[in-house]
This record gives C-alpha cells, sequence and structure tokens, in this order.
C-alpha cells in the first residue's frame, strides 16, 4: 500500500516542540495558529487548495495544532477561553468535502495538565475546523489558562490484597442481565463439595460492568465486588437438593441513560459474558439481600407504563479488519430487509424512536440513501456521504407515531454503483410500555423521575403471586422491594428519582455457565517493580525465562499470567483496560509513596483485531486495543500506547502522553516464544551458545560466542523513490544530520532508491541492487536500519526491495538490528489473515531484528516525517550512567516527541522494551597521530605511513586500564557528494552528501586500556584537502566501546613514499579453508581470501577500476566489489582477509577472478573454479588418502555435498580377501564440503601393525536426516 500522503501531507513539515522548549511558569498560555497560504494540489486531475500551518502534523488530512510545554508541577487545571475564528475559504471548503470531512458542532481543543512518568507537563491538541451557524470555521487563536489547583490527595484506589488471595474460589459466567439460580447441580458442576455445605458459607463474586471505562479518572471497582444474594432453602444449616441461591448478574452490554428519555447501550467489544465468581468460606461475612420499603412516604404520582429500550444488532464481520464495531446485515442482493421488533403493551400515546447505525462504502457519486418505513410508510430518508476511504458511517434518527405491538421496519438501500455495499450495525428503539408483566422476569425504569424528596407508586399488571420486585441500581446490593397485591396488580411506592428494577415470577430464573476451579492468587500484593510482564499462559514459561534474564541486569521484574490479571482488574472478563489498571495500580503507589516507579511493560503474546475469535486460525493471546473507529482502515487503529498512558486524566487522546516504555512480543506458539526469549538473549549478553547449530552460521567463520562487531556502529537508511523526493529531503537527510550534529561517531550507509539503476521486469519497476543491498546490510549487521517511503503487509517499496521470502532468509543471528519501518502496515500484527512482512522481521529464528519500531496501519507522510525525527533526536542518546537507552524509553520519547495525531499511534514497539539498544557503553579516544596532538597535526597525505595511538575511556573520561581487547578502526576518505538518478517524473535528481570510502580497516590490539595502529594510506584518495573521519569500535570479553575523530585533514600525496611495484598475493578458497580448486559448494558459498602486501591493500573505491573485485563466470560487466568486506589482521596492515557471502549460484561448474590492487595501484589476480552442488542426496564427490603409499601413518580426505551439517563418518579397512581388520569412527560438523584430518597409523584393531600389500576401504557417512553416501577406495602399505 502506497504511503498516504492525502494530497497535502507532502506539504506537512512537523517541528519537534517536545522537550524543546524553555520551562514554563506563566499563567497564560497565549496559542496562535499560523494558517500559511494554501496549495496547489491535484487529485484524478482536478486542483484542490490544501490548507496548511506552520508548525503541524496531519491527521486523516486535516492539519492539527500540537503543543508541550514543560510544567514545575502538575497542580494546575487547564481551560480554554478567548477562542477566535473565521469562516474557512470556498477552496478549502470544496477539499474538505473530497476528503469526506466531518467537522464537529464545537471548538475540539483539548489542554490536560499530565505527566510523562514524574515530569509534569501541559499538553495542547487542536483540530482547527468545526460548525458554527451551519458555517465551517477555523481556529485561528485561544488561550489556555492554567490555575493553581490544590495538591491532589491520593485516594486509595487499589486494594492491598485482593480478595482471590485466599479461600476456594470458582468462576463463571452470564450471557445477559436477569435473576440466577445458583443450585446444588450448578455447584456441583464447578467442582464444589456441596456435601455438608452450610448455605452461609456460599459467597458471590463480581462486578458486572461490562468493558472498563477508558478515562483513568472513571470510577471503576477495583479487584472484586461481594454480590448480594438471596437464600432458599437451607435453613437446616445444609446446603439440600431443593436450595438454592438467587443473585442478579449483569450482562456484558450495559445500558445506560443518554438524556432524559432515552437509553444508549455500550457493547462490550471484548466478550460477551460476564464472569462472576463463588467463594465457599466459613470466615467471610455473607452478604444478603434486603428489604427496602418506601410505602411510608406521600404518593405524587403513580406509573403504569415504563421506559422501554430494545437493540438489534449482530457482529458478523469487521468491514476493515480493525477497531471496536463489527457490522451484521449486508445490503447487496437483497437492497431491502425487514426487521421485525415485537414489543407488547406499547404505549400508543407515545412515538418510538429508532436510532439506526449504518456503513457503505460508496466512493463515487453522492452517496447511498436509506429509506425506513413501517408498512409501507416512509418514516425517514437519508444519504450516507460518500467514502474518502473504505466506508462511511452515519447515525439516523427518527420516530413512529401510534406504534402496534408487532413492528416491521422495513431499510431500503438506494446505491449509486452495484459495487456498493452497505452493512447494518444496529438499530436501538427506545419508547414507552404497559408496565404488565412478561415472560419469566423482566426489567423496567423510569429515566424521568429526577426529585428524590418525592415518592410515586408503580403499579404492575397481571402479576404472578409468587413474584418479586428487586431494585437493582447498586450493582452489587439488589434489595428487595416491598409491596403489595390489589387483584393482579402488584403495587409498590419508591422515591423518584432513576432506578432500575426487575421483576420475576419467583419460580423460573436463569442458568449461569461453570467455569471451573480458580488458584489462589494476589496480583494486588506485588512489591513496586521496574518492569511487568504480562503473559498468555502458553508462554509463561520463556516470560519468567526472560524476566530472569532482566533480574540479572538488576531490574525488579513481575511476570503475570493475563487471565490473573482479568480476575482481578476486570472481574474476569478480558480486557485491556485490565492490563492497564494494573500498571496504573505500581504507577499510582510509587506517585504516592515514592516508591519505586514501573518504567516497562511487556505483552508477551500475539494479538488480533477480533477479541471474541470469529475468524478463523485467530491469534488471540494477548489482548490488544482498538480504537472506536472502524469504517477506515487508516483510522481503525491498534494501539499499544492505550497501556502506557496512565494518569487520571488520560484516555487515549492526541493531548494524553506515555507515562511507560511498552512493547509487545510477537509469539502464537511455545516455539516462537522460545525463538523470541532465544534473540533477546543472545543479544542482551553480547553473545551465547545458543545458535551454534544454526547452519546459516557454520560457513559464515562467526565467532558465534559473541555479537560484538562494528555493525554496532552503522546505521542504515533507505529512502524510497518518487514523491518528488520528499522521503530524502523530508525524511533521511534531516535525521543524518541529527546523527552528524550528535553522532558523529556512528557510520551512516545511505541506500536511496533512485541512486541506484532501476530495471523494468514483468512484473514492473525493480532495484536488484537496492535489493541484493540490503540483504548484505542485514547481513553483516547493523544497530539501525531505518526504512521511510512506501510499502505494506507482503514488504517495502513497489519495487519489492524487501519480501517475505528474503526476509525469511535472513541469516544475521550475531548482528540483529533494531528495524525502523516509517511505511503503511508492514507490521499488521493484529490481521490472523497472515503473517505481516514486519512480523516475519521480528519471528524470524535467525535473524531479522532484534525489535521493530513499526506501522500497524496506514500513515501520512507527515507523521512518518515527526515520528522519524523524534527517534532520531532520542534513540542514541544515553542515560545518566553512560548506558545506552532501552527500546521502551526510546518509543515512549519517541511518541511523546511526536506531534499530535492519533495516526502516529500506528507505530508500535514490537520487542522487549526493557532490552538496551546495543550502542557501545565506553568511549574510544585519539591520543596523537605520527606522534603530533592532532590539534596540531598536519595533513595526512597519500602513500603516506600513519601511526595513531588512542585510549578507552568511561563515561567521565577516565581511562580504562582495565580494558584489553581489539580494536576494529576504520579510517574514511572525506565526504563527497553524490545525486539520485531521477529515473521516474516523480524522482528529481537530489545531491546529497556521503561519506563512505574506505582507506583503510583494521584490527589492532588494546591493552590495558591503550591501542595503537599503523598504515598506509593509499594513492587513490581525493587528492582535494578536506578532513576524513577515523571511526572506532573496540571490544573485549564483556563490554564494548565506539569512538570518532574528525579533526585530522587528508589531501595531496607523499612525494617521498618508497617505491613498490609487486601486487598483492591473493590465496582465495570456498567456504573453509579444506577447499581444493575444482571442489564442490552450495547455490550460496562464501567466499574468503587472503591477502598480503608490503604497503597494504587499497580499497578506497576512487580510483577506476582500482576496487577489490570478483567476477563471475568472465562476467565483467557486472563485477561484485568487494572493498566493505575486507578487513586488515590483527597489529598489522600488511596482511588481511575477506569473506563474502554470495547470493544463489545456478548448479554446474563455475570460474572465479578475484583482483586486488595495492596501494600503490599495484594489481594481482588469481583464478578459483567451483562445482555447485545441490544439497540434496548425500554425495561423494572425491575420497583419497595421502599419502599413498604410506608407511607408517594417513589421512582421508572427502569431498562431499553436505556443508554446514552433523556426519557420522566411518571407514572400514579390509584386506584383498575382504576380511575387515580396522574401522574408524569420526563425528565431523561441516563447515565446508571437505572433510580432512581422519589420522590411521596402519594397524589393526588389535593394535598390531598390517603387512605391506594392497588394502581396500569404504567410506560411509550419514547426515542429520539418516542419509548415507558411500565410496570404495584402494590404498597401499609399503614398509
Amino acid at each position: 500500500m502506497k504511503l498516504l500522503s492525502n494530497f497535502i501531507a507532502v506539504f506537512f513539515f512537523a517541528e519537534l516542540f517536545f522537550f524543546s522548549l524553555p520551562r514554563f511558569f506563566s499563567q497564560n498560555v497565549d496559542c496562535k495558529i499560523s494558517w500559511t497560504p494554501n496549495v496547489t494540489l491535484y487529485k484524478d486531475g482536478v486542483a484542490y487548495s490544501v490548507p496548511t500551518i506552520d508548525h503541524l502534523t496531519p491527521s486523516n488530512g486535516i492539519p492539527h495544532f500540537r503543543r508541550v510545554e514543560p510544567l514545575k508541577s502538575a497542580n494546575f487545571a487547564a481551560r480554554i477561553e478567548l477562542i477566535k475564528y473565521e469562516p474557512v475559504e470556498p477552496a478549502t471548503l470544496k477539499y474538505m468535502e473530497s476528503i469526506g470531512f466531518l467537522a464537529p458542532d464545537k471548538e475540539a481543543i483539548e489542554a490536560i495538565v499530565t505527566r510523562s512518568g514524574t515530569d509534569p507537563f501541559l499538553s495542547i491538541a487542536c483540530q482547527p475546523y468545526f460548525r458554527f451557524g451551519g458555517v465551517l470555521q477555523k481556529i485561528t487563536s485561544f488561550r489556555v489558562v492554567l490555575s493553581p489547583i490544590p495538591p491532589k490527595g491520593f485516594k486509595k484506589d487499589f486494594v492491598a490484597n485482593s480478595v482471590l488471595a485466599q479461600g476456594a474460589w470458582y468462576k463463571f459466567s452470564v450471557n445477559t442481565d436477569g435473576v440466577y439460580r445458583l443450585d446444588k447441580a450448578f455447584l456441583t458442576s464447578l467442582g464444589i463439595n456441596t456435601e455438608g455445605l452450610n448455605p452461609n458459607h456460599i459467597h458471590v463474586f463480581g462486578n458486572g460492568e461490562g468493558s472498563l471505562p477508558e478515562l483513568n479518572a472513571t470510577p471503576y471497582t477495583d479487584d472484586l465486588a461481594q454480590n448480594s444474594v438471596q437464600i432458599v432453602g437451607g435453613n437446616d444449616g445444609n446446603f439440600d437438593d431443593g436450595d438454592y441461591l438467587l443473585f442478579y448478574g449483569f450482562g456484558p452490554h450495559q445500558w445506560y441513560p443518554n438524556g432524559n428519555i432515552e437509553f444508549e447501550q455500550r457493547r462490550n467489544p471484548y466478550s460477551d459474558k460476564s464472569y462472576y465468581f463463588v467463594l465457599i468460606s466459613d470466615v467471610v461475612i455473607p452478604k444478603s439481600i434486603t428489604e427496602v420499603d418506601w410505602s411510608s412516604g406521600s404518593e405524587q404520582a403513580q406509573f403504569t407504563s415504563y421506559d422501554f429500550r430494545e437493540v438489534f444488532e449482530n457482529d458478523l464481520v469487521s468491514l476493515v479488519g480493525g477497531g471496536k464495531r463489527w457490522y451484521g446485515e449486508l445490503f447487496d442482493i437483497d437492497l431491502t430487509q425487514t426487521f421485525n421488533f415485537s414489543i407488547p403493551s406499547v404505549e400508543a400515546t407515545t412515538p418510538l424512536r429508532f436510532r439506526v447505525s449504518m456503513a457503505s462504502n460508496s466512493l463515487t457519486g453522492i452517496g447511498t440513501a436509506q429509506k425506513y418505513s413501517v408498512g409501507g410508510t416512509q418514516l425517514y430518508q437519508s444519504t450516507l456521504p460518500i467514502a474518502p476511504y473504505d466506508y462511511s458511517r452515519s447515525v439516523v434518527n427518527f420516530t413512529l407515531s401510534n406504534p402496534s405491538a408487532n413492528i416491521p421496519l422495513q431499510i431500503t438501500v438506494v446505491r449509486n454503483s452495484p459495487s456498493t455495499l452497505t452493512r447494518l450495525d444496529r438499530i436501538l428503539v427506545n419508547g414507552r410500555r404497559g408496565l404488565n408483566f412478561l415472560g419469566n422476569q423482566f426489567g423496567f425504569r423510569n429515566v424521568t423521575q429526577t426529585d428524590s424528596n418525592q415518592v410515586v407508586k408503580y403499579q404492575i399488571g397481571a402479576f404472578p403471586s409468587s413474584g418479586f420486585v428487586w431494585d437493582i441500581s447498586e450493582k452489587y446490593n439488589p434489595k428487595r422491594v416491598k409491596g403489595s397485591m390489589q387483584g393482579s396488580n402488584y403495587h409498590f411506592w419508591c422515591t423518584k428519582v432513576y432506578r432500575e428494577f426487575v421483576a420475576s415470577n419467583g419460580s423460573t430464573f436463569l442458568s449461569p455457565n461453570p467455569i471451573g476451579a480458580v488458584p489462589n492468587q494476589n496480583l494486588h500484593s506485588l512489591a513496586q517493580i521496574d518492569y511487568l510482564i504480562v503473559t498468555h499462559p502458553d508462554f509463561k514459561q520463556q516470560a519468567e525465562r526472560l524476566a530472569n534474564l532482566h533480574r540479572d541486569q538488576g531490574l525488579e521484574v513481575a511476570v503475570v499470567d493475563v487471565n490473573h490479571v482479568f480476575n482481578e482488574f476486570s472481574s474476569g472478563a478480558p480486557d485491556p483496560t485490565a492490563i492497564r489498571k494494573m500498571a496504573k495500580m505500581f504507577y499510582d503507589r510509587s506517585l504516592q509513596n515514592g516508591s519505586k516507579m514501573l518504567r516497562y511493560l511487556c505483552l508477551f503474546g500475539d494479538g488480533t483485531y477480533d477479541p471474541k475469535d470469529r475468524v478463523a486460525n485467530n491469534n488471540n493471546y494477548l489482548i490488544t486495543y482498538q480504537v472506536e473507529n472502524s469504517e477506515n482502515h487508516i483510522s481503525a487503529l491498534v494501539t499499544d500506547d492505550y497501556f502506557g498512558m496512565l494518569d487520571d486524566n488520560e484516555a487515549l487522546n492526541d493531548a494524553d502522553l506515555l507515562d511507560i516504555g511498552v512493547g509487545r512480543i510477537l509469539a502464537s506458539t511455545p516455539e516462537q516464544a522460545k525463538e523470541q526469549v532465544d534473540k533477546i538473549e543472545h543479544y542482551l549478553l553480547n553473545g551465547s551458545n545458543l545458535f551454534n547449530a544454526i547452519n546459516a552460521n557454520c560457513c559464515l567463520d562467526n565467532n558465534l560466542g559473541t555479537t560484538f562487531g562494528d555493525w554496532r556502529t552503522k546505521i542504515v537508511q533507505i529512502a524510497d523513490d518518487e514523491e518528488n523526493g520528499y522521503f530524502i529531503k523530508n525524511d533521511t537527510e534531516p535525521q543524518y544530520k541529527i546523527l552528524k550534529d550528535n553522532h558523529r561517531a556512528l557510520n551512516v550507509d545511505k541506500l536511496y532508491m533512485d541512486s541506484y539503476p532501476q530495471q523494468v521486469s514483468a512484473g514492473g519497476q525493480r532495484y536488484p541492487e537496492v535489493f541484493d543491498a540490503i540483504n548484505d546490510r542485514i547481513t553483516r549487521g547493523a544497530l539501525v536500519v531505518n526504512y521511510v517511503g512506501h510499502g505494506g503487509e507482503v514488504g517495502l517499496a513497489e519495487e519489492r526491495v524487501v519480501t517475505i521470502p528474503q526476509i525469511q532468509s535472513w541469516q544475521n543471528i550475531n548482528a540483529l538490528t533494531l528495524f525502523v519501518s516509517a511505511t503503511c502496515e508492514f507490521t499488521k500484527f493484529d490481521d490472523p489473515s497472515r503473517v505481516s512482512a514486519g512480523e516475519w522481521v521480528a519471528l524470524n529464528p535467525k535473524g531479522g531484528a532484534i525489535a521493530l519500531m513499526t506501522t500497524t496501519r496506514s500513515v501520512f507522510f507527515g507523521v512518518n516525517t515527526s515520528v522519524g525525527l523524534a527517534f532520531f533526536n532520542q534513540a542514541f542518546n544515553r542515560e545518566a550512567n553512560g548506558l545506552p537507552r532501552r527500546f521502551g524509553d526510546i518509543a515512549k520519547l519517541t511518541k511523546n516527541g511526536a506531534l499530535a495525531s492519533e495516526n502516529k499511534r500506528s507505530f508500535t514497539l514490537i520487542g522487549d522494551p526493557a532490552l538496551r539498544l546495543a550502542l557501545p557503553h565506553l568511549s574510544l579516544v585519539t591520543d596523537s597521530i605520527n606522534g603530533m596532538d592532532v590539534s596540531y597535526l598536519d595533513t595526512l597525505q597519500a602513500l603516506s605511513k600513519v601511526t595513531v595511538k588512542g585510549h578507552v575511556a568511561d563515561e567521565s573520561g577516565t581511562l580504562v586500564s582495565q580494558f584489553n581487547g581489539t580494536i576494529i578502526p576504520t579510517m574514511f576518505d572525506k565526504v563527497r557528494q553524490k545525486q539520485t538518478l531521477g529515473q521516474d517524473p516523480g524522482s528529481p535528481v537530489i545531491s546529497y552528501e556521503e561519506q563512505r570510502n574506505i582507506l583503510y580497516r583494521g584490527k589492532a590490539s588494546v591493552t590495558n586500556g591503550v591501542f595503537e595502529f599503523s598504515f598506509i594510506i593509499p594513492k587513490d584518495i581525493a587528492l582535494a584537502t578536506a578532513r576524513g573521519k577515523l571511526s572506532y569500535y573496540a571490544y573485549s570479553s564483556n563490554v564494548d566501546a565506539i569512538g570518532v575523530d574528525t579533526t585530522f585533514v587528508i589531501g595531496g600525496i607523499n612525494p617521498s613514499a618508497p617505491l613498490d611495484s609487486l601486487g598483492p598475493e591473493i590465496v582465495p578458497y570456498l567456504n573453509d579453508d579444506q577447499f581444493i580448486d575444482g571442489g564442490l559448494s552450495d547455490a550460496t558459498p562464501v567466499l574468503y581470501c587472503t591477502f598480503f602486501d608490503e604497503s597494504g591493500i587499497n580499497t578506497v573505491g576512487n580510483g577506476i577500476g582500482h576496487d577489490i573485485t570478483a567476477i563471475l563466470d568472465e562476467n565483467t560487466a557486472d563485477p561484485i566489489v568487494l572493498n566493505d568486506y575486507y578487513t586488515s589482521e590483527m597489529d598489522t596492515y600488511q596482511e588481511g582477509r575477506l569473506k563474502y557471502l554470495f547470493a544463489e549460484i545456478a548448479p554446474g561448474n563455475h570460474r572465479l577472478k578475484i583482483k586486488a590492487w595495492d596501494v600503490h595501484n599495484n594489481s594481482s589476480e588469481v583464478m578459483l573454479n567451483f562445482t555447485i552442488e545441490e544439497k540434496t542426496e548425500p554425495k561423494i564427490q572425491r575420497l583419497y588418502n595421502y599419502p599413498n603409499p604410506f608407511s607408517n601413518s594417513t589421512q582421508f580426505l572427502l569431498e562431499h555435498n553436505q556443508s554446514c551439517s552433523n556426519l557420522d563418518v566411518q571407514i572400514q579397512i579390509y584386506t584383498i580377501g575382504g576380511r575387515l581388520v580396522k574401522t574408524l569412527q569420526e563425528s565431523a560438523v561441516t563447515t565446508g564440503f571437505t572433510i580432512r584430518g581422519i589420522y590411521w597409523d596402519g594397524k589393526d584393531d588389535f593394535g598390531d601393525a598390517l603387512a605391506n600389500g594392497v588394502y581396500v576401504y569404504r567410506l560411509i557417512y550419514e547426515n542429520d536426516s539418516g542419509k548415507r553416501a558411500e565410496e570404495i577406495q584402494k590404498l597401499v602399505i609399503l614398509n
């Protein structure tokens, strides 16, 4: 999918306010919205005048104003005043209509005093359009007034211990509101032994609140509330067959009054059940339903009818695979459908009020019309507006006068295209009904009651003699209402306030659904922690393993089962707010008493947009938060930010700030969970033995015990083409400037797609060199790989520079990157229908990324720019102790630092939030170059020998004398200017700078914190004088260091350089040093070359044809340049080696020519022949022993096609007559295609020397799969 410019975002540059403004102490903040002249852009050939604002960020194509100010204190209240506005211009109005923008009816300005952690801020967000008097207005300025308020006293919102900590607990569920019966059979089904059970020892707990409120300040019930019950029978102290308990259970979907005469239903998007608990305890005090009697008051009015409510809603489909709302009936073939409502005793004198919600995907014309009628009489007609993206939603209200008991509501859709689809969301009906008993039980109320000093009388007709009425207004404390029968009518009185009642026939009750026993738990009692890991139970073992890794690093960590979180924080029901409530418990306790502050939250498990498991192959392991918008794939967000906003006045608004770092580990199986923690352990501990058996590494000659390497100094910037060069000009180049100005020790590798030749294939345009370059950078490693451009769930860029098969092939376990993707839907992890490309980057068990800062939905250009700049402003800064930041802190500061837009919530941290970025800890400092302080240094000339001395320092600049290890210095030539190629109409030629030409890369010893190395500057430098760059990376057994020096100048040539006319010595081989020219390899061989030259090898790349190159099969038009793969050997510049992994080579015979130059531009070349053999059935290419004949000993040599395998080798030696005299057994881990070194001393199995003569030997080897190959040869013994 294309990244969304929305026709205006290309002009929206996000200026970062966060943490950059001076501290604010005034009581007024005057905000001026600086509207700039509209910009003309074209859509489908139509010109639109697009509004823009300075210092803005776009959200859904609308400019937003954002401002964040640090405060001294959080003890302020903010209010908005002095709002000024003016009508929008006709041209702007036309644009707004083109994108389907619906302005609110009042000003949308939010100003809150909030915190990020313990730091207080004033956060202001404004969507500057609204309608006034039917006219679209734009806000030009407003004032935020801050009024001091007393410090907030902390309420004790969270209990110290959960009731679940003690006693025998059992769980059950209910589907709907009503009076439920718990009898002996039901308790037995829960697993309760009812023999001798005292009914007073049976207690019911549960909250019945539906989905939890999302605003943190909204009151809610912590832990589990005890419910009042009515015991029927049990007078003998035993719970016998005829005994039972009654209690009122609230279903998952909650009704609430929405005004004076109407009700709305808050549908629970996470569960179609509510959960309750039974406690068997003789300690807990029974809580019984009591009777209430209001009959003594003076009757003011009588009710014989009540406010009726009903909803029709079927959750059949998610329109865009995201958001809370699901839709039902489809209007396509059947454009007219009838929905029947049966309302006995409906009050005909009161009109029925309908509210109908629908959505349509009409993209053209005037939209889709809906007609609503009953009995042939049209009640209402409306038009759904056209949908700028996906679907548009409408909610219409209309009435039906003189309603009857049976109402066939007919809905007709009139569409303007056969491709237009319309779906019904819900039909909500409000009215009045005669107060006559219905069914077995029913609820009733009168919402218009307002005077608590008055008493009203209710009369229920046709009331059963055994019936009763409960007042259920207090959820946990229903009360039996005292009344009296008069004939068939039941009368009772109550005060004139809004109350909910239920009437029951007293004999038939609802039955709950048994679940079973619940072990004791007590999350409320946990001590304060740094890190909370919430896990699906399937992954608990690996979550504990992850916790132990961080405990060993000094963090306090708690691992909790997500179901336990639900039990204590959402009455057993799945709800993302329950996880947030638990995090808020730790957060609030820290603010209250100054204890340890929660810093990180890990959601350990994959998630889905369908928490109710309605879709196939659902990956519903760790619940997600979905926003309300469900009709627009851009705005139907899934965001883990929700879990990290913990202040009382926060929910998920543009002005809200993250208080903790939140990350998600994607795992859908225990195997994936283990693989993810394996990668984290390997990264965290700077290496491990976990991956020694990975085939991908055995041929790469990697030190699998360590992840140290100068890949930790590299940043890869990948920029898409077209869009008038936006991604380069507005994203990667400003990001590069941040690195250049603040983090010069990091080396930036720019892969700008339009800088590489574009090719046209049958599948469209392609950049094969970019594809290969990305593979190469990932394989060799980079601290951060950052992509900006178009993309989607299957890869990056329309030219497919990153694909899923490519990602699955990455094998860089020792150099895992932090992958940043500023593109659309790259990691749409909540879509169970496919595993997205970004998910594969995380899930790759042999490589890919250690974490991703990535997008789960489509994003706008301006949001990408804002988030990207915020990331580069934060990611490489350090903590006060000099350590790199953790991923969670980077994500938190990035999101808080980006400008306000709901669209930025698409960015998600996939990975462990408590893991630190592998930025080296210590510093490397230059002491002298050629014996001189660098500030007094002469120009370094070509062909001059350079000696550099330096040391390792800690964050205070002190020598780290205990550091002993290796330094990898890299000297770069001067910055050079490059240009993109301008290969598409939307790709202008863009100039940019790059510093990649390597003059020298080597290794040197670091002893007691001091290092020294020497080399000769190549003749091929750019001779103009300018500053070069020395990049340092060093590592010991347990720590690494980074440094840079850009104080020296390079240029000119040394006229007194020693003469050198000999080219370098080159020794090539494939896969390992056992390779013999003409030998076997698999389809992806690793080329090794060792070099020697008195003056050193030229890798600078400035001279035409003076690169280290490999030419395969005489393909001189496409040489492989190997400069970047060369490294000098330890403590010498005269010897070196390179290692290069080939892309797949076709089977057959091949010839490789390797050519290299020394720094004086003398060249040498060598040839290497090899055969590509597919690694299918085991095969022996060549078998012999050497020497042969022999007298004292010989060794056997085997060429095979089973590289990177564990082989069991057996050699049996026979006489010419066929008698077995010796058996040799060896196990070999093959790193290439040759096994040698199997020695034999010429003696038989009894240790006796064999006689002279000819012998036959048979070699058999078996691979990991049990497949075999064998061959017979002869040998001769001559003593």
